[in-house]
């Protein structure tokens, strides 16, 4: 978080309500029941298992382009790439 940027008081409440949840603990069957939260960023889930990370490398021009798409469709990189490879292993 850059210096210039302050928490909101209804933020750090969300925070710390979410602090407070999480020390007190949850069962897995709570965990795999609970209600998902659509935000930005890592999807909460990939399919009927968790995602396997990996990396790669992109020349400058491609992250460039990767970028403007992405802003373009509103979307994430992660999110376009995973079009793009669905896309591709479809036709496969």
């Amino acid at each position: 978080m850059d210096e210039e940027e302050t928490l909101t008081p209804e933020t750090v409440a969300l925070f710390e309500a979410d602090a407070a949840e999480a020390e007190a603990g949850h069962s897995i069957e709570w965990l795999r029941t609970r209600p998902i939260i659509l935000t930005r960023g890592r999807p909460l889930r990939l399919g009927d298992a968790a995602g396997q990370r990996i990396q790669f490398r992109l020349a400058p021009e491609q992250l460039a382009r990767l970028d403007k798409l992405a802003e373009r469709d509103g979307e994430t990189r992660s999110e376009v790439i995973r079009r793009a490879i669905q896309r591709e292993l479809a036709t496969a």
